[in-house]
């Protein structure tokens, strides 16, 4: 493993490597918001490095990298993968992305199609196709209000479910909400102090909430110019299927789920998450296509 910093318009962007330098093919893997390069568990960053060299960055805004005051549509952090990329002297790459990582990765492969082999969507969700979505929206908010219910703690249906919910739940008491939310498929985030901190301070100082909410930061037929292979894996129990659904119409890809998973199966079902990546077309960048329509 080796240890980076670099820099794009003066904002410093840290990272890390794994595997051999000397394998022939890398994969660039883009974490979403409100967390970091620590999101990818160690089981899948071994199991991927064996075929890739691995380049892995906080975004900006996250982890150890800068807090600027700007620059956090897709399309700036697309550049700053571009920068990061080039820091590891790294031409063309097989992108994975969770999450909102799915905007940036689509940008880059849009803007950048000579350095994207081929690109793996992890659940992400694309406003261009969810623009607006409430908590009461979800076919599983039921369940997950009920779980929270049990722990004293009331969600409001009309929350949006997106960058915001982590800072609604800062500082409950969700000892008794935890386990219930796990054993029901439902990731449990465990957040330090110093980086709620730093997100609030994204969200509250920058123009990050604005970049984020951005309808036209990527649009639908921005995604149509996208030409290398995209894979395509969702959790059953998402509430972003309705982006992977359309994802799959839209490059004639067939979307592979991981039965009783929620947003972030990545982290909490590495091993799952690898089979069903490799069924989406990992590492020979073939995803499966679906029959044409006649």
């Amino acid at each position: 493993m080796s240890v980076f910093q670099c820099y794009r318009n003066r904002v410093r962007l840290s990272g890390r490597t794994v595997g051999d330098e000397t394998t022939a093919r890398t994969a660039l893997l883009i974490h979403g918001l409100n967390t970091n390069m620590a999101f990818w568990h160690q089981w899948l960053v071994r199991s991927l490095s064996a075929s890739h060299r691995l380049v892995m960055s906080d975004l900006r805004g996250h982890g150890y990298s800068d807090l600027s005051p700007d620059g956090y549509t897709c399309g700036e952090l697309s550049d700053d993968a571009v920068a990061i990329l080039d820091h590891n002297g790294a031409t063309v790459v097989d992108v994975i992305a969770h999450s909102f990582g799915a905007g940036i990765a689509l940008q880059l492969a849009r803007r950048y199609p000579e350095r994207v082999r081929s690109l793996t969507i992890l659940d992400g969700r694309l406003r261009c196709v969810q623009p607006d979505l409430r908590l009461g929206e979800w076919n599983c908010f039921p369940r997950w209000a009920e779980h929270f219910a049990r722990g004293g703690v009331h969600l409001d249906p009309n929350w949006e479910l997106d960058c915001t919910l982590p800072m609604r739940l800062d500082g409950l008491d969700l000892t008794q909400v935890d386990s219930r939310l796990a054993a029901d498929g439902f990731f449990v985030a465990v957040y330090s102090k110093r980086a709620m901190a730093k997100y609030r301070q994204l969200l509250m100082e920058t123009t990050a909430l604005a970049d984020f909410r951005n309808p036209s930061d990527l649009t639908r037929e921005q995604l149509r110019e996208v030409k290398c292979p995209v894979g395509l894996v969702y959790g059953t129990i998402s509430p972003f299927l309705a982006t992977g659904e359309c994802l799959a119409d839209e490059f004639n890809t067939t979307l592979e789920l991981v039965e009783g998973c929620g947003h972030n199966f990545p982290f909490n079902h590495p091993e799952r998450t690898f089979e069903a990546m490799v069924k989406a077309g990992w590492p020979n960048a073939t995803p499966s296509i679906k029959e044409p329509i006649r």
